[in-house]
């Protein structure tokens, strides 16, 4: 998750508007095999803040000054640091989230981890282990019937200066070669185990890097680069995983007709373009509702145009938080107020995402989403998927359209003009829970028949 987006967010939103203006609504990428739904679209949730710990999602294993996991390391030792986090690892996901997140109508997971997980010199403080933790995630998910994206979201050197890189501070990733070859190195590590029989395909993509953050010694030049040699190093061991980019937050449609293999023998389809689409960080930040809505649509537009050269688009995160930098005490904040208004709101800025990075119809270079994230240590409102659900502002069952509120346009945006209130208790049902509402019409003609009976 990016924290400040800035410029690039401002450059990728003006090129999104211009596109949308420009562009013919007729075909784009094709998804193959990237989920395990009938209708092939993936929805998902982000494990974050497990494999990789960020401190705002748990704050309860920062018990030090550290603000990301290689100075908590470092503060702690090796010994320390090992066994927090061994503990940490074995009870923040278990397979009964697993079962929470199947029966929630999901069907995909975006697991974010660190290079350290495969390859952690002695000069760093990075502690190794996660690696079991993994393949017991793929093991529950081939159970379950969920598909993995496997995403590198830490890179030596840091890709991005970030907490979610596992080091905050300068990107030096793209300043040495062995940076990038250690990172080749863990990609090949990770397309070797997963794209064995032994999981049977549950791992159906492996992303390169998450959320690169470039500039003037990181260049889009120096990213395509890595991404082609990325590329060549899964496409040697396997044909058929799919390959996921960043965008850098130059948006999809700078990626139109991209193809990392180009210029090679070894190239395929199986390439996927990641988008992340925040309105908490600057300039996107504490925009007014309709303004809000209004680009959800936008980028509903753009992510159902056809016939553009866009390869198949994935949100591989977003949320419903609208102005509040995450941090460790976001919930004590954020969480005091259950207002019908509050969660009206809610339900609408989902939903809204929701239509808007799913596809409609044939054809479309959207393919799905993740959201960021499944939970948190106190569940923050606007990040916790489970929360949601538990306050009624996300569906039970999102892949049943019959518990959604909101009808959608033949635009692909949803009618955001819907009368529509959240229930005054947080766990209440709504009223368009069309289930609910049959068994309440079934019971009535239930008791009708029992008093006709009686005469």
């Amino acid at each position: 998750m990016w924290v400040q987006h800035g410029l690039s967010v401002l450059f990728s939103t003006v090129f999104l508007l211009v596109f949308v203006t420009t562009a013919s609504a007729s075909s784009g990428g094709k998804l193959i095999n990237r989920a395990t739904s009938s209708d092939g679209v993936v929805r998902g949730v982000n494990l974050g803040g497990w494999l990789l710990t960020e401190k705002w999602i748990t704050p309860s294993v920062y018990t030090n000054d550290a603000e990301d996991e290689w100075h908590l390391c470092e503060e702690l030792g090796k010994k320390k640091c090992l066994s927090n986090l061994q503990d940490h690892w074995s009870s923040f996901f278990t397979k009964s989230d697993f079962e929470d997140i199947k029966a929630a109508g999901l069907n995909s997971l975006r697991i974010p981890i660190g290079y350290w997980a495969v390859d952690v010199r002695d000069d760093e403080p990075y502690v190794t282990g996660q690696y079991p933790y993994l393949i017991q995630a793929v093991y529950w998910a081939q159970e379950l019937g969920l598909s993995i994206l496997l995403d590198l979201h830490g890179a030596p050197g840091s890709q991005n200066g970030q907490d979610n890189s596992g080091l905050i501070g300068p990107t030096l990733f793209p300043t040495n070669t062995s940076n990038v070859d250690r990172t080749l190195n863990v990609l090949k590590n990770l397309t070797q185990e997963f794209s064995q029989d032994i999981y049977g395909g549950t791992v159906i993509g492996i992303e390169l890097l998450n959320e690169p953050r470039l500039s003037s010694t990181f260049t889009m030049s120096g990213l395509k680069d890595f991404y082609t040699s990325a590329s060549e190093i899964i496409r040697g061991v396997s044909d058929t995983i799919n390959i996921t980019m960043h965008d850098a937050f130059y948006g999809p449609q700078y990626w139109a007709d991209y193809n990392p293999l180009a210029n090679t023998t070894n190239s395929n389809n199986h390439f996927t373009i990641d988008t992340h689409q925040y309105y908490a960080f600057e300039p996107l930040n504490n925009l007014p509702h309709d303004v809000i809505l209004e680009k959800v649509c936008n980028v509903s537009k753009i992510l159902k145009l056809t016939n553009n050269g866009l390869l198949p688009i994935v949100v591989g995160e977003w949320s419903l938080e609208t102005g509040h930098a995450p941090n460790s005490t976001s919930s004590t904040v954020q969480n005091k107020d259950d207002s019908q208004a509050k969660r009206t709101w809610f339900r609408l800025f989902f939903e809204s995402q929701l239509a808007a990075y799913s596809p409609n119809g044939p054809n479309q270079p959207s393919i799905g989403w993740y959201y960021w994230t499944w939970k948190t240590d106190y569940d923050i409102d606007t990040w916790s998927y489970r929360r949601g659900i538990a306050q009624g502002y996300i569906p039970k069952d999102v892949s049943n359209s019959s518990t959604l509120a909101f009808p959608i346009l033949d635009n692909g945006c949803v009618d955001s003009s819907f009368n529509y209130t959240a229930p005054r208790n947080p766990t209440s049902t709504g009223f368009r829970d069309l289930s609910s509402i049959r068994a309440v019409i079934w019971a009535c003609l239930l008791g009708i028949a029992g008093f006709v009976v009686q005469l």
